[in-house]
């Protein structure tokens, strides 16, 4: 290395220590540094055997012939000249140190599935007829009862039975406001409990929870490879024979050209050294890790690499209305009757017949049988028909209740009666049959996201063309997509009609994307180019969304898109440089520039440029940690 910049040592600086004791000397403290670097020759000439060389391939090839090379000179001559110890030792030291810096990088990156890790308590405390009694989360199963106090964590999924409190879930959503908890309500493992004491009924546990889905889906997005990234593997597969090919040819042009054999050497060492494609390799995992996690911590979760890269290629989305563009939570508001029937008594044995439904409708008609007071049974039979409505058989009455379509099915009217859609055109309506008699209309209306208009301009302005999908009637669902700022709706449509409408997209030509709770689209979820589910429907939407948004708030879904193109993005800088790097550092290496006056390239300072770069293009990967998220 003193050569190399000019300098010597000075011969009595230390007085009987000869220039050969100093050369064995720099052989046996080379050894240690190139076991360090052991893993570069274990990986590397293996992978040359199989006609497969990588970058280690290239490292290990450099330091081995410049030790090599060396260890000839210092055997012939006793080392008092030609030897090149030092640029094996600094060559693997500094590739170490650069990969010691990316090591690092990806434990930052990888902070949010460690934290979500520590969000696990050790512990809970179980309820039985003895009392509580602490217990291992490892010997707990859904239908238990456990208690928690105010500060602990939330050890499973479950459902409150007893108790208020207010929860804080942005450890796995983001949202900085807690959440007011009480009987009835779903709870999430891994939330904290702030002020209150609730007691409650495990649903989920273990693998099967809420935030081990959410880790899995962190972890399978941080561990997979986008379609650009393949690319760049199979750029690295070519791109390392070339090298090695290319090596051997500055050798032999400069053998030709009458140079000595340490130039021959330092020169094809150095084309090793520099072309190794660390940076290439890195371009991609480094961005995906850190946009990932990014984005876990702000409650948007990528199913796998390859959504993050589909996401920014939409051009169409799709929304489901119901608990996506609405807050989901829809109010009953007239009940129209006939045939002698009165409201109480048409929305006693409706909410009797809705008690265990799932939908928005039926919850409705239940809270506001509830609100007056009605005495609620429950049904002999009930089946729930998707898309269309419910049957269900209260007090020996056989009840249907549903869509306008479905009723003229199941009941012999032939057409509705005159002015039964007066005052409701812009409302949600069903009809319900008392033993096949039409006995009553009911309208309902639901609230439109604060947020919506808001989030779908921005979406808008970002090339998006949003469609809303819904099985409401027409003048209903055109009176909140003007609300929402919506151009185009496809409205009365069943589950199924919602995937032909989006395949029909997709034959035009369109990448669609399609945004819904889970719970009654999941086949359009998962038919659409990617599946964007909100957490309204948490346990449906990660089983079945490639994104999924834990805070329910349609600004979030702008937020995606702009991650995955900053993303996108900040691999397509990385692979620039990384190729820019080589492209421009391996014909100096060679000694392209030397005939003309132009620097050579010592291997020390090639491996340091060459670090130097992998450091570079994980700085630029480190930038998505500050990407700026709605509030």
């Amino acid at each position: 290395m003193g050569p190399m910049l000019g300098l010597t040592l000075p011969e009595n600086l230390f007085p009987g220590f000869s220039a050969r004791s100093g050369s064995w000397l720099q052989f046996f403290l080379t050894l240690p540094v190139m076991f360090a670097g052991r893993d570069f020759y274990l990986r590397g000439f293996p992978s040359l055997w199989r006609r497969n060389p990588n970058m280690d391939t290239l490292v290990a090839l450099g330091t081995l012939a410049a030790f090599g090379y060396s260890l000839w000179n210092l055997l012939k001559d006793g080392g008092i000249s030609g030897l090149y110890f030092e640029t094996s030792a600094l060559i693997i030291t500094l590739i170490l140190l650069g990969r010691l810096m990316e090591s690092r990088s990806r434990r930052r990156a990888v902070e949010s599935v460690q934290a979500l890790l520590e969000l696990r308590p050790k512990q809970a405390m179980l309820l039985t007829d003895e009392g509580e009694t602490p217990v291992a989360l490892e010997l707990l199963h859904p239908g238990d009862r456990i208690r928690v106090r105010p500060g602990e964590t939330l050890p499973a999924d479950g459902l409150v039975e007893e108790g208020v409190s207010e929860v804080d879930e942005s450890m796995l959503t983001g949202e900085s406001v807690p959440r007011s908890c009480s009987t009835g309500d779903e709870v999430t493992g891994g939330t904290r409990c702030i002020n209150g004491m609730l007691t409650l009924r495990i649903k989920r546990i273990g693998e099967e929870s809420t935030l081990a889905k959410i880790i899995r889906m962190v972890e399978e997005a941080q561990s997979g490879k986008a379609p650009v990234a393949r690319m760049a593997d199979r750029v690295a597969g070519v791109f390392v024979p070339v090298v090695l090919l290319l090596a051997l040819l500055t050798a032999l042009s400069w053998w030709f050209y009458g140079a000595g054999t340490e130039t021959v050497l330092t020169r094809m060492v150095a084309v090793l050294v520099i072309a190794c494609p660390c940076a290439l390799g890195l371009a991609t995992p480094i961005a995906i890790l850190v946009g990932t996690g990014s984005g876990a911590r702000h409650g948007i979760l990528f199913r796998n690499a390859a959504a993050l890269e589909a996401l920014q290629g939409l051009d169409t989305l799709m929304f489901d209305k119901t608990g996506t563009l609405t807050l989901g939570q829809p109010v009953l508001e007239s009940i129209k009757t006939w045939n002698g029937w009165n409201e109480s008594e048409v929305l006693r044995l409706s909410a009797s017949a809705e008690i265990g439904s799932e939908h928005p409708f039926g919850k409705a008609i239940v809270e506001s049988a509830k609100s007056q007071n009605l005495e609620i049974s429950q049904p002999e039979s009930f089946e729930a028909l998707s898309g269309s409505g419910i049957m269900a058989v209260v007090e020996n009455r056989q009840l249907t209740i549903g869509r306008q379509e479905f009723i003229l099915k199941q009941s012999k009217i032939k057409e509705l009666p005159q002015g039964w859609d007066e005052g409701t055109e812009a409302k949600s309506s069903v009809w319900v049959l008392v033993d096949g008699t039409l006995a009553a209309s009911m309208s309902f209306q639901d609230q439109i996201r604060p947020e919506s208009r808001e989030a779908i301009e921005s979406l808008k302005s970002m090339g998006l063309k949003p469609v809303m999908l819904t099985g409401d009637q027409l003048e209903a669902a055109e009176l909140l997509a003007r609300q929402a700022g919506l151009d185009e709706v496809k409205a009365g449509l069943l589950p199924q009609h919602k995937v032909s409408v989006l395949e029909q997209y997709q034959a035009e030509g369109y990448r669609v994307g399609m945004v819904g709770d889970g719970i009654n689209d999941a086949p359009a979820l998962a038919a659409a180019d990617v599946g964007i589910g909100m957490g309204s429907g948490t346990d449906v939407a990660l089983e079945t969304a490639d994104v999924v948004l834990m805070k329910n708030n349609l600004a979030h879904l702008a937020d995606a898109f702009r991650l995955s193109r900053a993303t996108l993005s900040n691999i397509r800088q990385n692979l620039f440089w990384a190729f820019a790097y080589n492209v421009l550092g391996i014909p100096v290496a060679a000694g392209v520039l030397v005939p003309f006056g132009g620097p050579a390239l010592h291997p020390v300072l090639a491996a340091a440029a060459m670090a130097l770069s992998s450091v570079s293009v994980v700085a630029n990967a480190l930038r998505l940690r500050s990407f700026r998220f709605s509030k």
